[in-house]
């Protein structure tokens, strides 16, 4: 569990960084390209919690042969709403890149908040869905 702190963003992208080192197996490779894109994302959910939900933020990260998957809950029930950022606007944008850079993303809506998770591919493995626009799959979870 991570405080309500700026300073929260930047550890939950060394623990996210830690347990991916940790996974990094022959059947689970987990690449460099995958690791930074798994760390930008956490850094961005973890960003938007501590800014919209102000609650503390807990940060899971799990790996299968063929699946890097995150999620970071946060203590609010109000769910994260796509936004066109205006103009050089520094907010706004975490969707976007959430959706642009995840193989599928989501939100879980649960009794003490919400938990938004992403997925990203590990190295030779295939996908077959895409979720659409905004991040919403076919597949629930």
């Amino acid at each position: 569990m991570f405080p309500c702190d700026a300073s929260s963003v930047g550890a939950a992208r060394r623990l996210v960084r830690a347990q991916l080192a940790q996974a990094d197996r022959p059947r689970a490779t987990v690449q460099a390209e995958v690791v930074d894109a798994a760390g930008l994302l956490v850094s961005e959910l973890v960003t938007n919690a501590i800014v919209h939900a102000r609650t503390p933020v807990e940060v899971r990260v799990s790996v299968t042969d063929t699946v890097l998957r995150a999620e970071v809950s946060d203590g609010s029930q109000t769910l994260p709403a796509p936004r066109r950022p205006i103009g050089l606007a520094g907010t706004g944008r975490g969707l976007q890149l959430l959706d642009q850079v995840a193989m599928r993303w989501g939100v879980l809506s649960t009794d003490s908040g919400k938990t938004v998770w992403f997925e990203l591919m590990l190295s030779g493995a295939a996908w077959v869905d895409r979720p659409d626009q905004f991040g919403r799959s076919p597949i629930s979870t």
